[in-house]
């Protein structure tokens, strides 16, 4: 699995300062741990349950934005721990089933903490936006000795269609001065729904063509 390169500019390392190298080695144990488990299935003769992923350091001028709209003091401190997303990866899966496998596995990870899980695929939000959210931290092993607080990291998991979906309302809900707003706020939500169905029903082609109790393997769908 390559790693693909994190988009870091000099705003941000002024922001961060000493504390983007954790950020960094946050995401870096993380994509080392996910490389296993993607072995490790594949392995087992079941299929990669990770289509693709994304990382990123919350950007300077978002992370100021956000501490200011919470009242927090505007610092790296607080970002890294009042906030817990400074770090981020999105997991982008096949499947529906792939999801509950990989956040299965994840939860296995020798040292992980979980400080919160959210299931947004279960519990949509009103607008119809689904993923599964976890806060986790993980031992950064290229310290002497832990550090004093967890440096937590942000996981989203989706499905291709609910990362599709959720890639347009991002760029959607940011355009100002739409007319029939409410109307365009309606049809997002029918299509969310309509996907939702949609990846119901590509799970349920999958498991008939597995058969039974099995993941497709390597040779299968």
């Amino acid at each position: 699995m390559e790693n693909l390169p994190l988009e870091i500019t000099s705003a941000e390392r002024f922001f961060y300062g000493d504390y983007l190298i954790l950020l960094e080695g946050a995401i870096e144990e993380f994509l080392s741990c996910l490389q296993m488990i993607r072995r490790y299935q594949v392995s087992r003769g079941q299929r990669d349950p990770i289509a693709s992923f994304q990382a990123r350091i919350k950007s300077a001028e978002s992370m100021r934005a956000k501490l200011e709209r919470q009242n927090l003091p505007i610092t790296a401190h607080s970002a890294l721990q009042d906030v817990w997303d400074a770090a981020g990866v999105r997991l982008v899966c096949p499947f529906v089933q792939n999801i509950d496998q990989t956040v299965s596995l994840i939860r296995q990870i020798p040292g992980v903490q979980i400080l919160r899980e959210k299931d947004y695929i279960r519990n949509p939000k009103p607008s119809g936006y689904r993923s599964y959210h976890m806060i986790l931290s993980l031992p950064l092993r290229f310290l002497e000795k832990a550090p004093e607080h967890p440096v937590w990291l942000e996981v989203q998991l989706r499905t291709i269609a609910m990362d599709c979906w959720a890639s347009i309302e991002h760029q959607l809900k940011y355009k100002q001065d739409i007319a029939n707003q409410a109307l365009i706020v309606q049809e997002l939500k029918r299509c969310a729904d309509e996907i939702a169905s949609t990846d119901l029903s590509l799970q349920t082609i999958r498991d008939l063509i597995g058969g039974p109790g099995k993941e497709g393997t390597l040779c299968g769908f």
